[in-house]
């Protein structure tokens, strides 16, 4: 402060300095306090010059004085009190270089003073600013280029520039000039653009007031200057690596892990390379990907991958060539493959050796890994502890599933899936033309093709929420029975009217019908046990039918006759070969129950239930009626049995009966000891022509 005393009113002198700062949001530049006494109204305008690697900013500023002079009335007279400003403070980027201010085409004096953040910059006027007085000057800067991987949120090269802007001062207007050529996009504050194509364009904002809230991010593209590198990979992969000219390292070391990863991890995952056409590998500046390293746009089959260079990302993002919502429907999935998939082809090509880092299910951020979905960028502390915990859990579980069924049973499982395959398996060629697997088609794999021990305990412990907890509990117990059904049919396998619902986790459905074809198996073993006491050869059509059963109960209907043709071939077996007396040999003359109980096991074996217990009952009807048909023929041939002896003709004699081919069988049948000894007929004795035998006569 500058004092003056003379004859009359006192004056006083005060310099004062616009200084006090306001931290404005993330992006946001700090400002100047409101009324301070200084108004500063700017135009800022940033232009981008990418051959030389920089923005070019030019603020010019106006200040104005507007604190009043105090008047004071004292015992000498009146005191005044003149208010004036020395300089003017501006928050600058911390980026900015080549500081430098002017008025009237004169140096000013600039006086910097850098923070973390950014950077006061101090600019000494030519002359005093009083009350109602303006004065205008011109601060220049530059923001450069950081270098790929720096600390700098500015990029700026011949196919890439991204920076953001501030306005300054109390209000003031903002203007950005990029070169033609260049497509451009912002976030943040709003812009109007203007110009394109073959011309600059232009983005401006007027009027700008809230100093604090007000910043934008520019991004320019210039997509046909990156550079562009083609890999053609003998398993028919195709990639295109396009990197920002000025990064070299980034191009080298992407194509050199992707050469070596990509055949290493088809091997593994078992299946062919999936995309037709060529897959665009990009460089992206990291803060772009807000809070990513990379991302696959499958339907666009483009990478972008961050300038970070994590070869786990590279390999990572490749893998989601499969990993997709094509393959498994489930976030957790396809992030926890890509990562261990990612790690383990990183162990064969390179120095390897990564891993999730350590993460229990009630680490910070834990959620249900089904309940984990794509937030779409990280903004805050509670999205960020949420997306690292997802990644380290959903790697860990598909790493322990791995190890446990092993890499050859989890290939066995992905074909699976990619087939469309459902998880239980018949007596034929598998059912294919399922939805991709969903997690609970991939428990289901996991544990009937890859056999795999701890499967359900991970999605109890990780992936499933309480609710789906008890679905689980309710498909444990379908399974035992599942199982149980399995061990019963001893080679049998269920048909998919049992599979399907157990698939479909429609386990009330499953269990019913399990029941009911736990009740087939009983009567198929009773068939095979009364089949193999019965010397027959049990049906062979009832395993096809119950394996390939849509409906159980034509199955259940057909096992029940073939139980009742097997029980009637049986008993007709039976009786037939039972020992027979004379005159049932002698009613069977020109019958063939024999034959019929053949034909009846022949039928049985071929599935002809119908057939054989038609057979069967022919066979135990001739033998029911053949006593009744003997005695009828021994009537009709004038004989009575009495005793041990046959009366013909009033007179006992002995009959003696010619041996004829068909009729050995009876005379076999004769009873021991007996002295009986057939002859001719009377007639024949008589000279008589002989009558036909009535086991002769014509059928």
């Amino acid at each position: 402060m500058r004092t003056g005393r003379g004859v009359g009113p006192t004056l006083l002198v005060a310099v004062l300095v616009a200084v006090g700062l306001v931290l404005g949001p993330l992006g946001a530049s700090p400002v100047q306090a409101a009324d301070d006494g200084l108004d500063l109204v700017t135009k800022a305008t940033y232009t981008l010059a990418p051959k030389d690697a920089v923005v070019h900013v030019a603020v010019v500023v106006t200040a104005t004085n507007t604190k009043p002079n105090l008047v004071e009335q004292t015992t000498n007279g009146t005191r005044t009190t003149r208010y004036f400003y020395e300089r003017a403070s501006l928050v600058l980027p911390r980026e900015s270089a080549r500081v430098r201010a002017s008025a009237g085409g004169a140096r000013l004096t600039v006086t910097q003073r850098r923070q973390p953040d950014y950077t006061v910059t101090d600019v000494a006027f030519r002359s005093d600013l009083f009350y109602h007085q303006s004065l205008a000057f011109r601060v220049d800067f530059d923001l450069p280029a950081g270098a790929p991987r720096s600390r700098s949120d500015i990029r700026i090269g011949a196919a890439f520039a991204t920076f953001y802007v501030w306005a300054f001062g109390d209000a003031g207007d903002v203007r950005v000039v990029v070169p033609a050529g260049f497509t451009v996009t912002t976030s943040g504050s709003a812009l109007e653009t203007s110009g394109a194509g073959t011309a600059a364009t232009t983005l401006s904002a007027t009027g700008v007031t809230d100093i604090s809230q007000w910043y934008a991010i520019i991004v320019a593209e210039r997509p046909a200057a990156l550079t562009s590198e083609r890999i053609d990979l003998a398993g028919g992969e195709h990639l295109v690596i396009r990197a920002w000219p000025e990064d070299a390292e980034w191009r080298t070391q992407v194509g050199d892990v992707l050469r070596k990863g990509l055949p290493a991890l088809v091997e593994l995952v078992g299946l062919d390379w999936p995309v037709v056409g060529d897959i665009e590998v990009d460089e992206v500046h990291t803060p772009l990907l807000e809070g990513y390293g990379g991302i696959f746009h499958v339907d666009e089959n483009q990478i972008e991958i961050s300038e970070d260079l994590d070869e786990l990302t590279i390999v990572h993002e490749a893998s989601h060539a499969w990993f997709n919502s094509g393959l498994f429907v489930g976030r957790w999935i396809n992030e926890g493959f890509a990562d261990d998939y990612a790690a383990r082809v990183l162990d064969q090509v390179s120095t390897g050796g990564q891993t999730f880092d350590p993460v229990s299910p009630d680490s910070e951020g834990h959620v249900a890994l089904n309940d984990w979905t794509f937030p779409g960028r990280i903004a805050d502390a509670t999205t960020d502890a949420r997306e690292t915990f997802g990644y380290d859990a959903s790697w860990r579980v598909l790493d322990a599933l791995v190890t446990d069924v092993g890499e050859d049973g989890m290939r066995k499982v992905i074909r699976a899936a990619d087939a469309g395959q459902i998880a239980y398996v018949g007596g034929g060629t598998p059912e294919t033309g399922a939805a991709p697997a969903d997690w609970q088609r991939f428990l289901d794999l996991l544990e009937e093709l890859g056999g795999s021990t701890k499967a359900g305990d991970l999605f109890r412990s990780w992936v499933v929420t309480p609710a789906q907890a008890k679905l689980l509990d309710d498909r444990d117990a379908a399974r035992e029975a599942y199982k149980a059904l399995v061990g019963s049919g001893a080679g049998w396998l269920p048909g998919i009217a049992i599979r399907q619902p157990m698939a479909d986790w429609d386990f009330e459905t499953a269990t019913t019908r399990i029941s009911a074809a736990a009740a087939i198996l009983a009567t198929r073993d009773r068939i095979a046990s009364l089949a193999s006491t019965a010397g027959v050869a049990p049906p062979a059509n009832l395993e096809s039918a119950y394996e390939a059963a849509t409906d159980l109960s034509p199955v259940a209907a057909l096992a029940d006759e073939q139980l009742a043709a097997v029980e009637a071939v049986a008993d007709a077996k039976t009786i037939v070969t039972a020992d027979r007396d004379p005159v049932t040999s002698l009613g069977l003359l020109g019958e063939d129950p024999d034959g019929e109980v053949a034909a009846a096991v022949a039928a049985i074996g071929a599935g002809d239930t119908a057939r054989a217990s038609a057979a069967a009952a022919r066979a135990a009807m001739l033998i029911a009626a053949a006593p009744e048909s003997g005695r009828v023929r021994l009537l009709g041939g004038g004989g009575l049995i009495i005793g041990g002896g046959l009366l013909a003709g009033g007179s006992a004699m002995l009959l003696r009966r010619r041996r004829r081919p068909e009729t050995e069988a009876f005379a076999a049948m004769e009873p021991p000891d007996s002295y009986v000894t057939l002859g001719a007929p009377p007639a024949e004795a008589a000279g008589q022509e002989p009558a036909t035998p009535r086991d002769e006569e014509p059928q």
